[in-house]
């Protein structure tokens, strides 16, 4: 089962918006989150770039912990 539909809707369409400039990013980070079935199955960089995704839209973080950010970037 994988984490990807779990995954908060304006970060997924920033990161489709990024698609055809960052094509190989894009492509390793939906694959890594097909293939997690929790978000600690996730590498570290693809776990940095979507925290990074949701601190560009200005996402109100509840916790400064990078895998409480991450839960919460999927709804956790």
């Amino acid at each position: 089962m994988s984490i990807l539909k779990d995954l908060n809707l304006e970060i997924r369409k920033a990161l489709d918006a990024d698609k055809e400039m960052y094509n190989h990013l894009h492509a390793k980070t939906i694959n890594d989150m097909q293939k997690a079935s929790v978000v600690t199955d996730l590498p570290v960089t693809t776990a940095n770039t979507l925290v990074s995704y949701g601190e560009g839209l200005g996402m109100e973080f509840e916790s400064n912990n990078f895998i409480l950010r991450l839960y919460q970037i999927f709804g956790k």
